[in-house]
């Protein structure tokens, strides 16, 4: 093979599967359980997805708040159940129980 074919044809495939490789999200696993989010901060990828698994005998009702100060209510959520969240844009979040005022996750979205 010559060099021009490789790098006409071989190259750009090589550049296209490294970009699809670094597009790809991660989940992140976040417990609820003694009425606390485990961990309690985490730092993430744009895109990435937070798994929400409630191991508490009781119910909780997820929020997700932005900077500005715009919420997202995931509903409510009962034992065994889990929950997820997207995090499409970079910045910092705050999630907290509106039924438990003192659980609280801080994201970090980068």
């Amino acid at each position: 093979m010559g060099y021009g074919l490789f790098t006409r044809a071989v190259l750009p495939g090589l550049f296209f599967i490294g970009y699809a490789f670094s597009a790809f999200s991660a989940d992140v696993a976040i417990t609820q359980k003694g009425m606390q989010f485990i961990p309690s901060e985490v730092a993430i990828a744009k895109g990435d997805t937070v798994i929400f698994t409630n191991q508490d005998t009781t119910t909780h009702n997820i929020q997700v708040v932005n900077a500005d100060g715009d919420a997202v209510d995931k509903g409510l959520q009962r034992p065994g159940e889990i929950v997820k969240h997207t995090f499409a844009e970079p910045g910092p979040y705050q999630v907290h129980c509106q039924i438990h005022p003192d659980m609280l996750l801080m994201v970090t979205v980068k």
